[in-house]
């Protein structure tokens, strides 16, 4: 694995990592939306990352609609009034409490995914594409451990997610990832050998499909993909 990639990886995780600490902080301090957080640098500083780190935080905080980023002297970084749609998600998921499994959650966002695939090849970007590439890379290099293989591949869902102007499709599917994210920690696949195998190359055709805006290639990337997650859960 090149020092590049290792640098992104390491990045990304612990992007995530300041992320989780900020909603948890939001969260045990009961922190209504309009509260000011802080300005980019003090949080920067006090989680002790880098500017490239902290900012790939506040584009994940964003994107889970947790935080709003206001500029100007009083500007910084304040707690969100979640969407409809952010709080429909997020109240499902409390309401049903222990009931909800991961088994359940992951058949959901699997019957999501090939319309996940179809808005981003629909609606990717030139950046959209660039950044699933260099992601899908990262899952590619030759000696990838397990739990780094598998931080990446959820990296790729959200950011393909992301891509989609459909509101209802990315906050019900962000909620299900948050959900089974946070349930799977510290988990190992039971057939790393497999997914290591198989995996790397089912996702670069896939992100290739989505690049090619070809809907067809993409329907046929997203069957493979789901051949592939259905051997996964097999083997579960």
């Amino acid at each position: 694995m090149s020092d590049e990639m290792v640098v992104d990886m390491r990045r990304s995780s612990r992007a995530e990592t300041v992320a989780n600490g900020i909603e948890s902080r939001i969260t045990a301090q009961g922190l209504l939306p309009g509260h000011r957080l802080g300005t980019k640098d003090v949080l920067r500083r006090e989680f002790d990352v880098a500017v490239a780190t902290f900012n790939e935080a506040v584009r994940l905080l964003n994107a889970r609609g947790t935080i709003e980023v206001r500029p100007g002297v009083k500007g910084g970084l304040f707690v969100a009034s979640p969407t409809p749609l952010v709080r429909l998600g997020r109240k499902m998921l409390e309401l049903s409490g222990e009931s909800v499994s991961v088994a359940d959650c992951l058949v959901v966002r699997d019957t999501l995914d090939p319309l996940v695939i179809l808005e981003a090849t629909r609606h990717r970007t030139a950046a959209d594409v660039r950044e699933l590439r260099k992601i899908v890379r990262q899952m590619s290099a030759p000696d990838v451990a397990m739990d780094q293989y598998l931080h990446v591949n959820w990296s790729l869902h959200r950011r393909m997610v992301e891509i989609t102007p459909n509101q209802v499709l990315r906050h019900t599917y962000l909620s299900l990832l948050d959900f089974v994210q946070s349930r799977l920690q510290g988990v190992t696949a039971t057939q790393p050998a497999l997914v290591l195998a198989d995996g790397p190359e089912v996702h670069s055709e896939l992100v290739e499909a989505i690049a090619s805006g070809d809907v067809g290639r993409a329907e046929r990337a997203g069957h493979t993909h789901s051949l592939l997650t259905a051997s996964r859960r097999a083997g579960s």
